[in-house]
């Protein structure tokens, strides 16, 4: 069977004046792939369009400094977005399903959480530090290298990272073509101003606030084409079955040192399990980043929640049993020190990829360690709040100093068909020690289960097997 490759570009079919954004346009996008004898390639499959953010109704974003924590200035006018995420920070709920037939294959709320987590650790080391990683996801986490900001409308091409689209090619025919549905996040989980470094900035919340568009969008992959004969097969194969990955988003809050939370995922061949956590009060909030990977947090002398409390451990459970690991991942000390939690980083980035190449075993050495701890301290302050702090120096960008923090284990990388949780609850603990004086505040928890999915077709009926 012979094949050819083509390239294949579609519009959204909501596509109405052409700009979308929860204030300004449309609040979705809606992409409809159709039902051809062809193999998609969904490693190939870019979101692409131009981004452009106001101020607020007629004003541009004035981000003219190269190193947004030197603007202190108290304006209405500066606004920025997350250096990691870039443009996936504007995708709250991904959702693919079967064209003819309405089926789901795969849902994800809060995907923009979820890309918080697997994009900075996504590519080695060498793809970050050097800013490859920037013009392709439309991210700004070099912005001297990309000069991609918030002043000026960008252009931008990212992937979806849904596990049904980043395992093996799709054959459109069998899966009745598909249907992806974006649905986008509010305007401030996307913007933000600079008042966690300085407290006089409130840039982006003057005359009903900041707000981005999203236009000229197109969805293109590679898919290769089967000669007449090879056609013809693919449209006669009505039975079979297709083996995918997928994820399934579940939310918690922690409100105590010692947080435990026992969750029915129902999931019959789990591969692993990623989590990361925010202050509740950073979430939908313009004056905070909302796609921060942080760790627990407190409030400094002025009242700001910039202070480390430290994880002890975390645990997780199955049935009960601490599985897969036997034992508590302690990283306690590691955070005193301000040193990397050897421990913890190996399981959070094995759940995330296999970290069996040399340059997957470590993220940016600047983001781990962020800076040593307590080099800025103000006069007073306690020695223990000081060992804490998340106060960091000018740098290129603010998130190369903000760690991306995150926990999970990874269940199978062998034969990737993990373990059955089906009427067995998932289990987590998060034990945390809090500075001398402070209080724990609410943070969300977001927790991703990456889990294979079975589809069988039977004569144009779809089922899905979890």
């Amino acid at each position: 069977m012979a094949y050819r490759r083509e390239l294949i570009q579609i519009r959204p079919t909501n596509l109405g004046n052409g700009v979308f954004g929860s204030r300004a346009g449309l609040p979705q996008i809606i992409f409809e792939i159709p039902q051809v004898p062809k193999i998609c390639n969904g490693k190939s499959l870019k979101i692409s369009g131009k981004f452009k953010a106001q101020a607020s109704t007629g004003v541009a974003p004035n981000n003219a400094s190269q190193f947004f924590q030197q603007v202190a200035a108290n304006t209405d006018n500066i606004v920025y977005m997350d250096g990691r995420t870039g443009i996936s920070s504007c995708f709250d709920v991904v959702s693919i399903q079967s064209l003819s037939n309405g089926q789901t294959y795969e849902n994800i709320k809060n995907y923009n959480r979820l890309c918080s987590s697997i994009m900075p650790l996504n590519e080695s080391i060498k793809s970050y530090l050097n800013g490859g990683i920037d013009g392709l996801y439309g991210g700004l986490s070099k912005e001297v290298s990309t000069a991609a900001k918030c002043d000026k409308q960008f252009s931008f091409a990212t992937p979806l990272w849904c596990g049904f689209l980043q395992g093996s090619p799709i054959d459109l025919n069998l899966v009745g073509g598909i249907r992806i549905v974006i649905s986008l996040s509010p305007d401030n989980f996307v913007l933000r101003n600079n008042k966690w470094r300085f407290a006089t900035n409130q840039g982006g919340q003057a005359n009903g606030g900041a707000f981005y568009e999203l236009s000229d969008m197109m969805l293109t992959f590679e898919a290769e084409v089967p000669d007449a004969e090879g056609q013809e097969a693919m449209m006669s194969n009505m039975n079979g079955a297709w083996e995918y990955n997928a994820y399934s988003s579940f939310y918690n809050v922690i409100q105590s040192n010692d947080h435990s939370a026992i969750l029915n995922i129902n999931t019959g061949r789990t591969i692993a399990t990623i989590a990361n956590i925010i202050p509740s009060s950073f979430l939908n909030n313009y004056n905070y980043n909302s796609s921060w990977a942080t760790q627990l947090l407190t409030e400094d002398t002025a009242g700001t929640l910039k202070n480390r409390i430290t994880m002890t451990d975390f645990t997780l459970t199955k049935g009960g049993l601490r599985i897969p690991l036997d034992f508590e991942v302690d990283s306690e000390d590691s955070q005193k020190n301000g040193t990397c939690s050897s421990a913890k980083n190996f399981e959070e980035l094995n759940a995330i990829r296999p970290v069996w190449s040399l340059s997957n075993f470590e993220k940016s050495p600047t983001t781990e360690l962020s800076l040593a701890l307590g080099n800025v301290v103000a006069a007073g302050q306690a020695q223990d709040q000081a060992r804490h702090s998340l106060q960091e120096q000018y740098s290129v960008c603010l998130e190369d100093k903000i760690k991306c923090d995150n926990f999970g284990v990874a269940y199978d990388h062998i034969t990737n068909n993990g373990l059955n949780f089906k009427g067995t609850p998932l289990g987590l603990r998060i034990q945390s020690i809090a500075p001398t004086g402070t209080s724990m505040k609410p943070h969300s928890l977001f927790l991703y289960i990456k889990h294979k999915n079975t589809i069988v077709f039977n004569n144009g009926l779809v089922n899905v097997v979890s």
